[in-house]
C-alpha cells in the first residue's frame, strides 16, 4: 500500500516540485493529517484533478504552507476575487477610451432631467438608461447590470469635465464640457479642475482689489487662462456653467454674484502654501 509520502511524491512528480522533499512533506501532511496527530479534514487526492484546486495547492507549496482544504478554499476565493478585480479593471480601461462618448450621453441625460424635474437624476437611473447600456455593450462588452457601477463611469465623466455631482441627492448635473463644446477654441481648453481653480482665483482676486465680487458679465469678459483665452464665452455661458461650478464647489451656491466655494478656496490656499 502506498504511503501518503509516496502519493504526494507521485502527484508532484510532474510539477516544479518533483524531487522536493520539503514540498512532499507539506503535501503529505495535508493528505493524511492523522498520521501527524493533527485533527483536520484530509485533502482528497482526487481534489487535485480540479485545475483551480491544483493551482492553489502549488501556490501554497510555493509559500511553504500545508495545502489544507481550508487554506485551498481561502486561496481559491482570493484568486477568484483578484481575477474579477483585474477583469473589471480591464473593462474600466476600455470605458476610459470612450469616456467622451459616455460623458456626452450622461450630460445630455442629466440636462434633460433637470429641464423636466428641476433636480438631477440618480446615478442608478442614468447608468441604467438604454443609451448608456447600449454603449457599454458596444465599447466595453457584456457586463452584469450590478457590475456597471464598478466601471466608475460617473467618476470618469466628472474628471473629464462632462458632469458634476456632490454628496447631496439630486446634485448630478451637466458640467463645463457639455456647455462649451460648441464654442471650440473660443474658450479655454484647460482641464476642468484647472478651470475651476481659475474661476475661484479670479473671484478672490477681484473681490480683494475691488471690495466686491465680480458680476457674471465681468467674469465672462475678464477671466482668462494663461494663453489669454476666455474661461467662459459670455454671460449666458457663465450662467449655464454656474450649476456645475457650484456643484463641484469651485464657487459657492449664491443667488447673486459669484463667490468662491469650499473647494475653490481650499485649492487656492494649497497653491499659496506651495
Amino acid at each position: 500500500m502506498l504511503s501518503c509520502d509516496d502519493i504526494a511524491a507521485a502527484w508532484l512528480a510532474h510539477t516544479d516540485f518533483a524531487g522536493d522533499n520539503a514540498a512532499v512533506g507539506l503535501l503529505s501532511r495535508a493528505i493524511s493529517p492523522q498520521d501527524y496527530d493533527i485533527k483536520r479534514d484530509s485533502l482528497p487526492v482526487a481534489a487535485a484533478a480540479d485545475p483551480a484546486t491544483a493551482a492553489a495547492i502549488l501556490q501554497l507549496l510555493e509559500r511553504g504552507q500545508v495545502p489544507t482544504m481550508a487554506a485551498i478554499r481561502t486561496l481559491t476565493a482570493q484568486n477568484e476575487m483578484r481575477r474579477e478585480a483585474e477583469r473589471i479593471e480591464r473593462l474600466g480601461r476600455r470605458a476610459q477610451r470612450s469616456i467622451d462618448e459616455f460623458g456626452r450621453i450622461l450630460a445630455r441625460l442629466t440636462a434633460a432631467h433637470w429641464a423636466e424635474h428641476g433636480i438631477g437624476p440618480t446615478r442608478r437611473d442614468v447608468l441604467a438608461d438604454p443609451a448608456i447600456t447600449d454603449l457599454i455593450t458596444e465599447r466595453v462588452g457584456e457586463i452584469a447590470p450590478s457590475a456597471v457601477k464598478h466601471l466608475w463611469l460617473i467618476e470618469r465623466a466628472q474628471r473629464a469635465g462632462w458632469i458634476a455631482s456632490s454628496a447631496s441627492p439630486g446634485s448630478l448635473c451637466p458640467a463645463r464640457r457639455w456647455h462649451t463644446t460648441k464654442y471650440g477654441n473660443r474658450v479655454s481648453q484647460k482641464p476642468v479642475n484647472t478651470i475651476g481653480k481659475l474661476v475661484a482665483g479670479f473671484v478672490v482676486e477681484y473681490t480683494a482689489s475691488k471690495g466686491r465680487p465680480p458680476s457674471w458679465a465681468v467674469l465672462s469678459r475678464d477671466a482668462r487662462d494663461d494663453r489669454g483665452r476666455r474661461v467662459v464665452c459670455d454671460v449666458a455661458d457663465g450662467h449655464a456653467q454656474r450649476r456645475g461650478l457650484t456643484t463641484a464647489e469651485w464657487l459657492a451656491d449664491s443667488d447673486d454674484l459669484p463667490l468662491p466655494g469650499r473647494r475653490g478656496a481650499k485649492a487656492l490656499a494649497k497653491e499659496n502654501r506651495a
